[in-house]
């Protein structure tokens, strides 16, 4: 995990207030169905332009955040490379392990998470996702987003060693324990540095709207279980 033990907010990292997207860019699959490293098509990607009609008119210059399949195919990496090299977007990266190398892990729920993942084989997989975007882009990435929110115990001292600089993996005041995922209940919203080698976290947006407003992140907890996951509560909370 992050440890929380040597938090200092990050007012000085950010000096304003800021609209900061992130598009988490991966191959097309059923989150209904069993993890499989046979699915890996990205040709949706292809479409990801129409979006910049809006992001223009509004000034945004969105991070993408890409796993394996993007990066290492052109159907992929290419439409990102060209919104890249006109300086519309940013590239980062995103870690599914399932369907990048080296494959020594077996597929399932557990190790879907990267920071379930023993120490080398995290560092592994990341490495491999990290020189893949780096050979396709021109520039390693300095921003990372764990699939499936999925830190670890030895995430921050990795990243660190692979020259990132920014996370953005944390889903504040959210346990996804249930799912054999990290616990992220004691984490805030606001961006903070974290770690020996001073890293900066920029935890997601959260909140609640609608019928669910007052709902308040003991109460997300509360329906953040196997029933009220199945009812699409925390879906439609959120």
């Amino acid at each position: 995990m992050l440890d929380p033990s040597d938090w200092k907010i990050a007012n000085d990292a950010i000096e304003q207030p800021l609209l900061l997207v992130v598009v988490d860019t991966e191959e097309e699959f059923d989150w209904g169905k069993p993890f499989s490293r046979d699915q890996i098509s990205t040709t949706a990607i292809a479409s990801q332009s129409r979006a910049h009609t809006i992001f223009d008119k509004y000034g945004i210059k969105p991070t993408y955040v890409i796993d394996y399949p993007v990066a290492s195919q052109q159907s992929g990496y290419g439409p990102l490379k060209e919104l890249f090299d006109g300086g519309r977007c940013q590239i980062g990266a995103h870690l599914h392990p399932w369907v990048c190398p080296p494959f020594d892990e077996q597929i399932g729920n557990l190790n879907s998470y990267p920071g379930n993942l023993p120490r080398a084989l995290e560092k592994a997989k990341l490495e491999c996702l990290t020189e893949e975007i780096g050979k396709r882009f021109g520039r390693r990435p300095t921003i990372y987003e764990a699939g499936r929110y999925g830190v670890g115990p030895n995430t921050a001292a990795i990243l660190a060693e692979l020259g990132y600089e920014i996370d953005a993996s944390v889903v504040p005041r959210t346990d996804f324990r249930i799912d054999e995922g990290p616990d992220f209940r004691h984490c805030g919203a606001e961006p903070y540095w974290f770690g020996d080698n001073r890293l900066l976290e920029i935890p997601l947006s959260a909140g609640f709207t609608g019928a669910f407003a007052g709902l308040g992140w003991d109460g997300w907890n509360r329906i953040n279980t196997p029933a009220g996951r199945a009812m699409r509560l925390t879906a439609i909370s959120s």
